[in-house]
């Protein structure tokens, strides 16, 4: 049986999820430390910060403005201590532009992803300080269209 921190993390980020998913940027700042540090794949350096995350969050909906991370029910989801973990099924369609590391305008390709998603989060007094963001990069680059 969970403790009352773990069924409070638990209820708190399936929350930031249906915030993820209605693209609600006022719950999704709520749910993170203004420090909060980020880790998503394919990148070697975190994002720092709740502005930042924001931006990059925003930037993903933009590029994939249905996307959707199915997290009623999660495919797997607990919490240990001060830590969630959920993996989930996450699909969405390249419809928007996106912006590559170096600044160049990728054009949207149209073209759907479905992959597992994977959040570790680790909470301090009901936000999180410090998340890590997890798919398969190979497979969503290639059923965007953008690797072969």
């Amino acid at each position: 049986m969970p403790t009352a921190t773990e069924q409070r993390n638990r209820d708190l980020m399936q929350s930031l999820d249906d915030a993820w998913n209605g693209q609600d940027e006022k719950i999704f700042r709520e749910r993170h430390k203004p420090d909060v540090v980020v880790r998503w794949p394919g990148t070697t350096t975190p994002t720092v910060g709740i502005e930042d995350h924001t931006k990059e969050s925003i930037a993903f909906w933009k590029t994939f403005p249905d996307q959707r991370l199915d997290n009623r029910p999660y495919r797997i989801f607990f919490a240990s201590g001060d830590y969630t973990c959920s993996v989930a099924r996450f699909r969405g369609t390249m419809t928007g532009p996106m912006t590559a590391p170096d600044g160049s305008v990728i054009p949207p390709t149209g073209k759907p992803f479905d992959v597992d998603f994977y959040t570790v989060a680790k909470w301090d007094n009901g936000q999180i300080v410090e998340e890590n963001l997890m798919y398969d990069l190979v497979t969503f680059m290639k059923q965007i269209g953008l690797s072969k």
